[in-house]
């Protein structure tokens, strides 16, 4: 990867990362005696690195002797005869070949390309299907040289043709350009001349875009240290790069609301829209080098999609308030809907949504970080070594284990949880795999509370009779997860010990969405800071046995009874109040919404606590008759629709008699915890829908 001034100043000294296998499989091809003709398909995203591999490939291959030729394929792709004009001109200024007066252009170049190993590098290759039917019908088979390479770059790689050709098909190589990873982008940094922070904070921000990495160092580098790096000074030209590859208003507008989902299909993009796109928009957006098909619709790339999202904050920040609430409106009604691994990324979408929400700066954890959940975070046994590792330099500095286990019995507290609860180890790594930090805690059944009575003789008394019950219960049933362990790498440079701990703490919370009870326990001042912020409430307080020994605050994050928008919108108001990005609850309103029938049926059984709640007062209804009207609606012969007897019975079981907790309820069901969650969530709805006249 070259910086932008050497786009510019061919002399400039160009450094290549992040493309050891490409040439290393260029270096075989030209160093076979007996190479076959191939074509290699170089593909990415705009600034990813494509012109600087071809450049080092014409180099490399000058270098070998092959005769090499460049061409753009924006001025040369546009006919055969521009093609072929710009192939003469090649061999005639690079290497003095001249056709004779009165021979044939094509079978000429057919002949000199013929002659010796060459190379064809063509950039800019997004215009070659004007050309492929004449290319391989016309061109290509007069070649008969068995040594040929032919390189194409272009944004979405080589159209279809090529790849069921009977002759090319075989001979492709796709070579698809990754971004950097934050070893990659600290290499680039190394002799940048910035100071170290100031190149982690580059690296972290930039988020593996190398032609982003590039502009922002040149622009550090121009005006000088002195004046602090910030997130906004990160160029933008790259969003208007990208704006510019849709050809019309309507992709333009449609590429800024999919920067707000995680993925979207027409209907679903169309409700953010003012002017809806028809199938063939549709289609042609997904057309676009930085758009790809997902099961669930379009997704942008993630860079492209964060700073979309950054540059429309800046030119239309009410407008971008506006939208951005819609869409996540939108994508919470769908979680609850959502098989688990779509429901991971949802919540890893609306915490990168939402980021500017979160606390910056923290002892603890800093999520300026962007978050890429694109694989569980689970255990996996080869990495206790490293996770005993993080311990014990932990333990050496006093620090990020969890005060309810002496020092002296943590190393056997992570070898019990990974034995009995792996599930409960929540893993943050490198881009190569190797773990970087972890937490870790039991799940709460009675084949773990024995070793919570012997690691952790403080916290069962924390939940009272609820330790009774716990004591007792199968591990089937297990809802709840109790956070003993917690620890970084701090030896590695990568990435800030506050980084990792934000990452963690947010893969953690993605966890918990699918209807765990998160539950912790500290008396460390900073920590019991931070997590009301993330939507951690109170549930007591403790004074362990020790002498001297500080009080310890007991946190919850109960998303078994919680839902996922609700835990959104609680967080953002507890870290920004005056910002919180959710609509203001209506003065006069008319229609029930299921979160306020959720609470109508959790309070069902206090009829003082159910006057009190707004909605009714709102809708100038008293307890006994909303009580009246639900119950006449759950005891319909056939139910109104969409309610179904299913969702009828498993409303009257879940919060009318309230005898039985979620566990007990999931069996008595016949479902698993989680489907029996999604299924009453459900029912909620229809409720709602009923509720509100159908």
């Amino acid at each position: 990867m070259e910086p932008a001034s050497t786009l510019t100043n061919p002399n400039a000294r160009r450094r290549i990362i992040g493309l050891k296998r490409e040439l290393v499989r260029l270096e075989q091809w030209l160093t076979d005696p007996e190479a076959e003709t191939r074509l290699f398909s170089v593909s990415g995203i705009g600034g990813i690195g494509k012109t600087t591999l071809l450049a080092e490939i014409v180099g490399r291959c000058r270098r070998s002797t092959a005769l090499t030729l460049w061409l753009d394929g924006q001025t040369e792709l546009v006919s055969s005869g521009a093609f072929l004009a710009s192939l003469e001109t090649g061999l005639a200024n690079e290497y003095g070949k001249h056709r004779a007066p009165g021979t044939p252009l094509l079978p000429y170049l057919a002949d000199e390309l013929s002659k010796q190993r060459t190379v064809l590098v063509l950039d800019n290759g997004e215009r070659l299907d004007r050309l492929e039917s004449w290319l391989l019908s016309s061109f290509l088979p007069r070649l008969r040289s068995t040594g040929m390479l032919i390189v194409i770059a272009s944004r979405g790689g080589l159209p279809p043709k090529w790849h069921s050709h009977p002759y090319w098909s075989s001979r492709i190589e796709s070579c698809p350009l990754r971004l950097f990873t934050r070893e990659q982008s600290l290499d680039y940094l190394r002799e940048s001349g910035l100071e170290t922070e100031t190149q982690l904070d580059v690296a972290r921000r930039t988020d593996g875009h190398p032609l982003l990495l590039a502009l922002t160092v040149d622009l550090l580098r121009s005006r000088g240290q002195d004046v602090p790096f910030r997130t906004d000074d990160i160029p933008a030209i790259l969003s208007g790069d990208w704006l510019r590859e849709a050809t019309t208003p309507a992709l333009h507008q449609a590429l800024t609301a999919l920067s707000l989902l995680p993925a979207a299909d027409q209907a679903t993009l169309n409700e953010l829209l003012d002017a809806p796109l028809d199938i063939a928009a549709y289609h042609e957006l997904g057309r676009l080098s930085f758009v790809r098909s997902t099961p669930q619709g379009l997704s942008l790339h993630h860079v492209v999609s964060r700073l979309l999202r950054e540059d429309y904050l800046r030119r239309a920040p009410g407008q971008f308030q506006t939208l951005r609430h819609k869409a996540f409106r939108l994508v919470a009604d769908k979680f609850h809907d959502a098989d688990r691994r779509t429901q991971t990324h949802i919540a890893a979408h609306v915490l990168e949504l939402y980021r500017e929400n979160l606390p910056f700066a923290h002892a603890y954890a800093d999520f300026s970080a962007p978050l890429r959940a694109d694989e569980p975070p689970r255990y996996r046994s080869e990495d206790l070594p490293f996770l005993h590792r993080f311990l014990e330099d932990s333990l050496a500095r006093s620090d990020w284990h969890s005060e309810l286990v002496r020092a002296e019995d943590c190393h056997a507290v992570l070898d019990e949880i990974v034995r009995h609860s792996p599930e409960g180890v929540c893993v943050v790594r490198r881009d190569n795999g190797t773990p970087i930090g972890f937490c870790a805690g039991f799940r709460l059944h009675a084949g773990t509370v024995p070793y919570l009575e012997r690691y952790a003789p403080s916290f069962l008394p924390m939940l009272g009779e609820e330790a009774q019950r716990l004591a007792k219960a199968s591990p089937d049933t297990a809802d709840s997860l109790c956070v003993l362990l917690a620890a970084v790498d701090t030896g590695q440079s990568l990435y800030r010990p506050e980084e990792l701990g934000a990452l963690l703490m947010q893969q953690w919370l993605i966890h918990m969405t699918s209807g765990w009870r998160g539950i912790m326990a500290s008396a460390d001042p900073q920590l019991n800071s931070l997590l009301p912020l993330l939507g951690f409430q109170e549930r007591g307080r403790i004074r362990p046995e020790a002498a001297g020994a500080p009080e310890m605050i007991r946190w919850e994050l109960d998303f078994r009874h919680t839902t996922f928008e609700q835990w959104v919108q609680l967080v953002l108001r507890q870290t920004n109040p005056d910002r919180m990005n959710c609509e203001p609850e209506p003065t006069d309103r008319a229609a029930f919404e299921a979160d306020d029938v959720l609470s109508l049926l959790r309070h069902w059984l206090d009829p003082e606590q159910l006057q009190q709640l707004p909605v009714l007062r709102q809708l100038r209804l008293s307890a006994a008759d909303i009580q009246s009207r639900i119950q006449s609606i759950l005891n319909a012969e056939p139910p109104p629709f969409p309610l179904t007897q299913l969702e009828q019975r498993m409303i009257r079981e879940s919060f009318l008699r309230g005898d039985l907790n979620k566990n007990e309820l999931a069996e008595a069901f016949h479902m698993s915890r989680t489907t029996f969650y999604r299924h009453s969530r459900q029912a909620v709805r229809h409720l709602a829908h009923v509720l509100n006249g159908g």
